[in-house]
């Protein structure tokens, strides 16, 4: 039995081994691995797709390719430096941000304060003097709060 052992050991030896490496490998988080490998279809697709993508030899076109390759690529090298200059320059110069938040935000706030100051509700403002000679008690935050009103004004003159 050992003989036929080592004979199998032999064969496997002598039997050149493709050994393939796995395309992708995944890893779950219950610590299970899964192994993806290609098949042959996609190493044909990735060796005409290598083929073609290959870079041409300029020192081997005539010049009207020649020129049109020199073209093409100094177009494309100057749109690529142009799109990212100016994505640099417009987080510099900060135009990227609103121009005009500020007032955005102040219009929110007041809008914030008076839907606030309806739902405390109307009645609130103004309350009813107990005493006679004292005529009515305004909430400090008011506008009226600290003004002569006109009318009182010409009263108080005449």
């Amino acid at each position: 039995m050992e003989i036929d052992g080592f004979q199998q050991l032999d064969l496997e030896k002598s039997v050149p081994s493709k050994k393939t490496t796995p395309k992708r490998i995944i890893h779950f988080v219950d610590g299970d691995i899964m192994e993806e490998y290609s098949t042959e279809e996609e190493e044909e697709e990735e060796k005409e797709e290598q083929s073609t993508n290959s870079t041409l030899d300029p020192s081997k076109l005539s010049w009207g390719p020649y020129l049109r390759f020199w073209a093409g690529r100094i177009a494309s090298t100057s749109f690529s430096t142009c799109e990212f200059l100016g994505g640099r320059f417009a987080v510099f110069f900060g135009l990227t941000q609103p121009k005009y938040q500020y007032v955005l935000n102040e219009y929110y706030r007041i809008q914030n304060k008076k839907s606030d100051n309806e739902s405390e509700g109307n009645g609130s403002k103004t309350q009813a003097a107990e005493v006679p000679n004292e005529k009515c008690h305004l909430e400090a935050g008011d506008r009226e709060y600290g003004t002569i009103q006109q009318d009182t004004a010409e009263a108080i003159s005449q």
